[in-house]
């Protein structure tokens, strides 16, 4: 099968033409469907694809080429929502959509996923949408011929919606995408909409506050059909038969029910008449006399659909003031004439644009008529990772991002975007006070997933954890709210794109040699002028927090990749203990578990363990005093069983210690052979160096072995593990 053939049934909705008595059939197969006003339409869009478990909407995820996916903006996600829902109880849109927030804060980027998920859904079965055409046929049709071979119409009352080209005369087509159902005379109308929806009181108290329970038609298709009525005498029937309903689909590129206004200026409808056009001379005698006016413009092609003003107060205010009465009335006023839409407004603007705005004398009149949606920059900074993870992707064949280079390029603008919490604003006041304590890399924790660090007690963690929310809601009716400032994502991917052009490997020690660098560039970056106020708006402290945290999560890294495993059972192992210095003092034999005979105690194994946990002070002393521990321990929790490792946590804290120790001895014979780990990497070879005795075949084959599970357990590139490595021994050991 060729493409033509396949793309000739992919595209059934270009044959879903009906005349109007079968879209009857339609609707009443499914009123929800066909009925349903703009607002409507779009909820529906939403729970069509549903949220993640994280309240995210699902529409906003869908990454594509033209509309990448939103990250974050859940809360705004939420309000959008819930005007919807809003507009529904109300009957029609009777609010402006404002989304305020810095630049590149993804204000445009969710008005575009909203338009491109309406384009997916009105493909769909669930999401058709219909409008009319008025269909005139040729004469030959309408009376017939004589001649031979012409073909006649033989019934008076079949529709003229699916004759071939060369039948038909003249199409007028609806340019505001009128609903065939305001074709039905308004009282009909109403009485099938409360019989269609006798079952369902929610959607019919909808729909009787909406244009398709009060509305009519356009301007020129009242005139239209008044006129038809009035020459077949009334009879509907006729009318009806030069209806052809057509199914559309929402495209912003084409702008069908999609269309985008920008910022300079223009008219955004008018009228141009057409009643003169010799296209239309095969129009019947009773219209051809009609003053008939073809509109235009942004409000007319949006009809049915989203009309996005972007950057909206860049326009002088003038030019959008017809917004007042059309939120206010639903009609639009062109040139005299009043035309009710079905559009849901939403607009753009930046925080330095409302703020002017704000000073206008006008401005309480357009705050009665907008609401003003926040759209912040991004307060979680795996959100704000996730939104690089393409670029990233696409740079993969240039440059290497080793791991958590752009996790620690994300906490730096998390951390430029946050205020310091202030006691005084919360109150329970055990929490202002622990909140004074948090640095601004802990916030960026507490808010990316609820982590709070091991300086806090368990009653404290457990305050700061049931305080989130309170915390994160700081400043929201704050002007200076989190979010408003900071460092742009879009000002981050050209760090990244540079960091890639200098880099064939970029590890988290390029990413802060770069931002070191950056910091100094205050004329280009206003958060670098924001007053430092301890470790908040201070980015060379930010860069200290996040070098200590990098490189904390490295060396433990590497430490997994020694090879070197801990077997010992804390429990088990200090219980052993606890039972052969028994065994020494009371001079008794102790069981063997594996063999069940008794035997003397263990000296050996005594003096291994004390050696492990680092005893400094006399071991009999240090013995007794175990056993006298566990004594007061037994008379204080009577009947209860023993856990040794919650009596001594701090043996297990040496214990811990103990083992890393041993990893440090692998690490320090590591930094001693750092020479030849570097011609390992660069695949060269050993032989010239001048101690090159000292490395063993062993040696080395432990070292390949670490180089190697870096790489595959934590996919760093080879030199990025050498790199690193070499970095962390001269910073930590």
């Amino acid at each position: 099968m060729n493409w033509i053939d396949e793309a000739s049934k992919e595209n059934d909705v270009f044959n879903e033409i009906l005349n109007f008595n079968e879209y009857l059939e339609q609707v009443k197969k499914n009123p929800h469907r066909e009925l349903r006003p703009t607002y409507v339409y779009l909820k529906d869009i939403f729970n069509y694809y549903g949220k993640t478990d994280k309240d995210n909407y699902k529409l906003f995820l869908n990454d594509t080429f033209e509309s990448p996916a939103v990250q974050g903006q859940t809360k705004s996600q939420s309000q959008i929502y819930q005007n919807l829902i809003n507009f529904t109880e109300e009957g029609f849109c009777n609010k402006f959509i404002l989304l305020v927030g810095p630049n590149g804060s993804a204000k445009s980027s969710l008005i575009r996923k909203i338009m491109t998920s309406c384009e997916d859904y009105s493909l769909t079965d669930e999401g058709k949408l219909y409008t009319f055409s008025w269909i005139f046929p040729v004469d030959a049709f309408v009376k017939g011929n004589l001649g031979l071979g012409q073909k006649q119409n033989t019934n008076a009352n079949a529709s003229y919606a699916k004759l071939e080209d060369k039948d038909i005369s003249t199409i007028l087509a609806s340019e505001l995408r009128d609903h065939p159902f305001l074709l039905i005379p308004k009282k009909h109308r109403q009485q099938l909409i409360e019989e269609y929806f006798k079952k369902d009181a929610q959607m019919l108290e909808c729909i009787k506050k909406s244009y398709l329970y009060h509305g009519d038609v356009s301007k020129k298709n009242k005139m239209i059909y008044d006129a038809l009525l009035k020459n077949y005498n009334g009879n509907y029937h006729e009318v009806l038969r030069h209806i052809r309903v057509e199914r559309f689909t929402i495209s912003k590129r084409y702008s069908t029910a999609a269309v985008t206004i920008e910022p300079q200026l223009h008219v955004d409808a008018n009228l141009q008449q057409f009643s003169m056009d010799r296209r239309l001379s095969n129009l019947p005698p009773s219209l051809q006399s009609l003053n008939l006016f073809l509109m235009q413009g942004e409000n007319v092609l949006a009809n049915r659909g989203i009309l996005e003003f972007s950057d909206l107060l860049k326009r002088p205010l003038d030019t959008f003031k017809y917004l007042l009465m059309t939120m206010e009335t639903k009609n639009i006023n062109i040139n005299g004439i009043l035309t009710e839409l079905d559009i849901f407004f939403v607009g753009s603007s930046n925080e330095i644009h409302i703020a002017a705005f704000k000073q206008h004398p006008d401005f309480n009149s357009f705050k009665a008529r907008i609401n003003f949606i926040r759209v912040p920059y991004l307060l979680n900074s795996a959100d704000e990772e996730k939104i690089y993870n393409k670029q990233i992707e696409s740079l993969k064949n240039k440059t290497h991002f080793e791991p958590h280079s752009v996790e620690i390029l994300s906490l730096f603008s998390v951390m430029t975007r946050l205020r310091p919490s202030q006691s005084k604003s919360f109150e329970n006041k055990k929490l202002g006070t622990i909140i004074n304590n948090i640095t601004p890399l802990e916030k960026c924790f507490l808010y990316r997933d609820g982590f709070v660090s091991d300086k806090f007690n368990s009653e404290e963690k457990q305050i700061l954890k049931t305080g989130i929310n309170e915390i994160m809601n700081e400043f929201e009716n704050d002007n200076l709210y989190e979010g408003k400032f900071g460092i742009s994502p879009r000002e981050v991917k050209q760090i990244i794109y540079e960091l890639a052009a200098d880099n064939e490997q970029v590890s988290f020690i390029d990413v802060i040699d770069y931002l070191e660098k950056m910091n100094e560039r205050k004329n280009e970056y206003d958060f670098l002028n924001i007053p430092p106020h301890g470790d908040y708006h201070n980015p060379p402290r930010f860069l200290s927090l996040l070098k200590d945290y990098a490189l904390d999560i490295f060396d433990k890294e590497l430490r997994d990749s020694l090879g070197l495993v801990d077997e010992r059972s804390y429990e088990e192992y200090i219980a052993k203990y606890v039972q052969n210095v028994n065994g020494y003092i009371k001079k008794e034999k102790i069981k063997n578990q594996i063999t069940g005979q008794y035997e003397e105690h263990d000296d050996y194994f005594l003096k291994d363990f004390e050696a492990n946990i680092s005893l400094k002070e006399d071991a009999k002393n240090f013995r007794s005093h175990m056993i006298s521990t566990l004594g007061a321990y037994s008379l204080d929790h009577p009947g209860e069983q023993i856990n040794y490792t919650k009596v001594f946590p701090e043996i297990v804290v040496r214990l811990k210690e103990s083992y890393r120790n041993e990893q440090k001895k692998m690490i320090l014979k590591i930094a001693e052979n750092m020479v030849f780990v570097e011609r390992i990497v660069k695949n060269e070879s050993t032989q010239d160096l001048p101690n090159n005795n000292t490395f063993s075949g062993q040696t080395k084959e432990q070292i390949m072995s670490i180089l190697q599970s870096l790489q595959t357990n934590f996919k760093y590139s080879s030199q990025g593990a050498f790199t690193l490595i070499n970095y962390l021994i001269k910073e930590r050991y």
